[in-house]
């Protein structure tokens, strides 16, 4: 275990639409744990460049915005409101323009930088569920329980087109496939911290499977470790 890890961590990494927001929030609840959405962080600086004008490949300046950038999780009445620099931008960053630069600027070495050791410093006073990409391959190396949670592209971007639907968003499922393939490519084939899952994560496809089921599959493997 590192220095920057001394609680309990779980980590659920997989590609978009797989399910991990959902299953996280519910494994964090159920163990009364801290969640951390790292997707939700660089969705936030990538809303924020866009602000201010900065573009998606600017790493040096994304860099700067993502070290200084105040990003604040607020759990209230079952729904997680996310600020950024005190401004609520919940549901800005799930918007498919925000979603695609979220794939951009993560893939900046500057960016990941900027935000590691914001993600790091939430386990060195809670035990975490961490979402994302990378977090059980870069963010945590030394976590107890590391998830990669997978489904079929097409089933991933028909849960995203209901998601976005019942936003009240226009969606096309076969824009959104095409959508998330792309990023899908850009996420794996990254230089910096491409997605992949830990040597040492136990594989979970949520294909035909409930959240339900995927939940009570992930707290056996904690329970198990001690967590």
């Amino acid at each position: 275990m590192t220095s920057a890890q001394s609680h309990f961590v779980v980590t659920i990494d997989g590609p978009a639409g797989a399910g991990k927001s959902t299953v996280a929030r519910a494994l964090a609840d159920r163990l009364s744990y801290t969640f951390l959405d790292t997707g939700a962080l660089y969705r936030a600086v990538a809303l924020m460049a866009k602000r201010q004008g900065i573009p998606w490949e600017d790493g040096l300046r994304l860099g700067k915005l993502a070290g200084e950038v105040d990003i604040v999780f607020i759990r209230e009445d079952g729904r997680t409101r996310i600020l950024a620099n005190q401004s609520d931008v919940t549901d800005e960053i799930r918007t498919a323009e925000i979603s695609q630069g979220a794939s951009k600027v993560s893939a900046l070495p500057e960016v990941r930088a900027g935000l590691l050791d914001m993600q790091r410093k939430v386990a060195t006073k809670a035990n975490v569920v961490a979402e994302g990409r990378d977090v059980g391959t870069v963010v945590f190396p030394s976590a107890q329980a590391k998830f990669f949670l997978i489904a079929s592209a097409a089933t991933r971007a028909e849960r995203r087109t209901l998601e976005l639907r019942a936003a009240g968003r226009p969606a096309v499922f076969a824009d959104v496939l095409a959508e998330m393939r792309e990023r899908d490519d850009r996420d794996s084939q990254r230089a910096v911290a491409p997605l992949r899952p830990a040597t040492d994560a136990v594989e979970v496809d949520s294909s035909n499977a409930s959240p339900e089921e995927v939940l009570e599959q992930m707290l056996s493997v904690v329970r198990q470790r001690g967590g």
